[in-house]
């Protein structure tokens, strides 16, 4: 028969094996978690600073401002512009067939600055499709135009000397195509002031102009006395017809 103190040394041993060993696993569970919260810290700082970040490059929000001048074109003629004014991320228009692009935030500034920013704010679509929005209706594709069917085009004009500004006779003189797109339209990205875009539904292979020589004198016009708006306009929606004078 065991005596008493001998008893409580066991019983005294086990408690104390007992504690040490629920120690361990509770530092076992531990290490796991608190590794778990860091990398998950890690992960939304990640995304924070990337949704949130100024792009670094241009259009940048607060320093640049840009203009460019846009048409639709259908078989040989040109279209009125979109009638929209909604601006919710600064790249929009004034109804005057000028792309004023000057963002309001990083959504719609450096590389996420493109012709889907502007089209969204147009209420228009522009696909492989179709050519549609405010003021000019629908144009789709395969449609005929002078007894040929049509593809959806859209094309970026660049000046050739900008300093030849001054000496043109007429500006469509000094732009040239610099770029032809035949899908994916809304990736094409804004890349710099007193470009120009023409949306057009024609025949394969045909010749697409710039855009009219008013609307060139416009973006020319707006760059020069950096028309600005006050801030984002999201009244009007997309769909509106441009308000009466």
């Amino acid at each position: 028969m065991a005596k008493p103190s001998s008893s409580k040394k066991v019983q005294r041993a086990a408690r104390a094996a007992a504690s040490s060993k629920g120690a361990r696993e509770r530092r076992e569970i531990a290490f796991p978690m608190a590794l778990a919260v860091v990398v998950i810290l890690g992960v939304a700082l990640v995304v924070f600073a990337r949704s949130s970040r100024t792009p670094a490059a241009a259009p940048r929000v607060g320093n640049d401002h840009w203009h460019s001048a846009y048409a639709i074109y259908d078989c040989d003629r040109f279209l009125p512009a979109f009638t929209s004014a909604a601006d919710p991320d600064g790249i929009h228009s004034h109804q005057d067939g000028v792309v004023h692009i000057h963002p309001w935030n990083s959504s719609a500034a450096g590389d996420r600055a493109d012709l889907d920013v502007f089209l969204e704010a147009m209420g228009a679509r522009v696909t492989d499709d179709e050519i549609s929005g405010p003021g000019i209706g629908v144009l789709e594709a395969g449609s005929d135009c002078n007894g040929e069917p049509t593809v959806i085009r859209a094309v970026r004009f660049a000046r050739i000397d900008p300093a030849a500004i001054e000496t043109a006779g007429t500006l469509t003189e000094i732009y040239e195509a610099a770029a032809t797109y035949t899908d994916d339209f809304g990736d094409v990205r804004l890349l710099g002031d007193l470009e120009a875009f023409t949306f057009a539904r024609v025949p394969a292979g045909a010749d697409i102009p710039p855009p009219p020589e008013d609307r060139l004198q416009t973006a020319l016009a707006a760059s020069a006395g950096n028309l600005i708006s006050t801030g984002p306009e999201t009244e009007l929606d997309p769909t509106d017809a441009p308000p009466q004078e």
